[in-house]
């Protein structure tokens, strides 16, 4: 079940009104939350809701034999390793398999992956760890556990919350009341519905034809790079939607959750595009794997071994792909390259440089990382190895008569990236510099029921467009 689809709306409005009603009474709440996050997992798919359960009660019953003391390195490797083994059984067997043997190909034509299983598998493996760490405390309830696992609004494509951001406010006495900042919450929630059903399912329907024919003599001639800023732009817009209306969503049940973007595209380095770009998986990958590797505690090329290790890790995760790795491993030099940029006298001039020079210098830094991150997601995009490579080629080898033909030119694409653009600068304008007055608040209102209104007039009919990291 995914958020833009008429069975989670009906199901998001009977789970609201049925919380309003009970919200005081705890445990009915936590009941109630806790069905509904069922309900959307198993929709579809009724048979993967096991797989849910048995991660919740492994990871519950671990935490809570590393609290008690009894051998807690062993229950935290016991833990760990079945997250991780659970994963890999269902998101690598066929990459390894036919890797080996590509003969068995047509045996995993239909190999499903439990959707979301990565989300859940690393929020699993945080509070293992943070409880073997002593910097949380195990849930003694396996009910209210769960619940923090597999709430709905989260549970598919994060954010990844530590316990801290959400295990401690399902804990008795603590399940919130009421909702939090309203206003804001719906303003997430029509910023999520206009990024997605607007903005990335337009983006997605101009270029998804090139991307599934790059390989083709269709699309012989044809000038790549614009479809992969579209691209670009498309990941970001599909993705910070969905965390948008998860935290909006969040909010409404009275829950805060921290952001997962911040502009990455306006990175001046690659190091700043990660503090940007899925910013809880960004940290997951520090605190969980980099830091336990050894961190930058032992000198460069220890530290430089680490960045691309935990950066191999990252790409893989996102897919049973060797394009996922490569992804993964360009970003895992990025990260090198600067370090080591970072030392020199020269990048220290500019970096302290002032005026002009200095504009000058961010202007020229943000475009490198940009079309740097770009060239990894030609292989983030198209996960077959030649296609890739192909797309990569196209990008600078072209007919020159080709060049200004294409879908990416179609005008319902300015429209949109227009009119997002639009809202903004129309949110912005309206924003309090002072003390809200009534005014303000019905300038917001009006400005939330407008862009919903923009949603269903400018959304693309019969648009099939799957959130991207739905498949992760």
């Amino acid at each position: 079940m995914s958020f833009e689809e008429k069975p989670f709306l009906i199901l998001f409005a009977i789970t609201y009104v049925l919380w309003w009603i009970v919200r005081r009474r705890e445990r009915m709440a936590v009941g109630l939350l806790l069905s509904a996050s069922l309900v959307f997992y198993g929709f579809k798919n009724w048979q993967l809701l096991p797989i849910l359960l048995i991660y919740c009660v492994l990871d519950w019953a671990v935490a809570r034999k590393i609290e008690r003391g009894s051998r807690p390195r062993f229950w935290m490797t016991i833990g760990v390793a079945f997250n991780i083994a659970v994963l890999c059984l269902y998101k690598y067997t066929p990459l390894v398999v036919t890797s080996f043997q590509p003969e068995r190909a047509e045996e995993f034509r239909d190999w499903s992956i439990p959707f979301g299983i990565s989300f859940y598998a690393f929020t699993g493996v945080a509070y293992i760890v943070d409880v073997y760490r002593k910097v949380h405390n195990a849930e003694a309830s396996l009910i209210r556990y769960t619940l923090s696992a597999v709430f709905f609004p989260h549970l598919v494509a994060g954010p990844i919350l530590r316990p801290h951001e959400f295990l401690d406010y399902v804990r008795p006495g603590q399940l919130p009341k009421e909702p939090l900042a309203v206003t804001e919450a719906t303003w997430l929630i029509a910023r999520g519905f206009f990024k997605k059903l607007v903005v990335a399912n337009r983006l997605g329907e101009a270029i998804d034809p090139f991307f599934a024919h790059v390989n083709d003599p269709t699309t012989a001639g044809a000038w790549a790079l614009p479809y992969v800023y579209l691209y670009a732009l498309q990941i970001y817009f599909d993705f910070s939607a969905y965390t948008d209306l998860a935290r909006g969503i969040g909010l409404l049940f009275g829950y805060r959750w921290p952001e997962n973007f911040s502009l990455p595209y306006l990175a001046t380095n690659i190091g700043e595009f990660w503090r940007r770009w899925h910013m809880t998986l960004s940290r997951f990958l520090r605190d969980y794997i980099y830091i336990p590797l050894g961190g930058n505690r032992h000198g460069p090329i220890r530290t430089q071994a680490n960045l691309m290790l935990t950066m191999l890790l990252g790409g893989l995760w996102h897919g049973a792909s060797w394009s996922f790795v490569i992804w993964g491993g360009l970003h895992g030099t990025y990260l090198i390259l600067h370090k080591m940029w970072s030392s020199t006298p020269i990048a220290s001039w500019l970096n302290g440089a002032s005026g002009i020079l200095r504009a000058v210098w961010l202007l020229v830094a943000g475009l490198l990382t940009f079309h740097a991150v770009c060239l990894a997601w030609c292989f983030f995009r198209l996960t077959v190895f030649t296609e890739s490579i192909e797309c990569v080629r196209k990008c600078v080898e072209f007919e020159t008569s080709k060049m200004w033909s294409g879908t990416y030119r179609d005008p319902s694409v300015l429209l949109a990236l227009g009119s997002y653009a639009a809202i903004l600068l129309v949110a912005w304008s309206g924003k309090p510099r002072g003390q809200a007055t009534a005014f303000h608040t019905g300038f917001a209102w009006g400005l939330r029921f407008a862009t919903i209104i923009l949603v269903l007039v400018m959304a693309p009919p019969a648009s099939k467009q799957p959130f991207i990291y739905f498949r992760f």
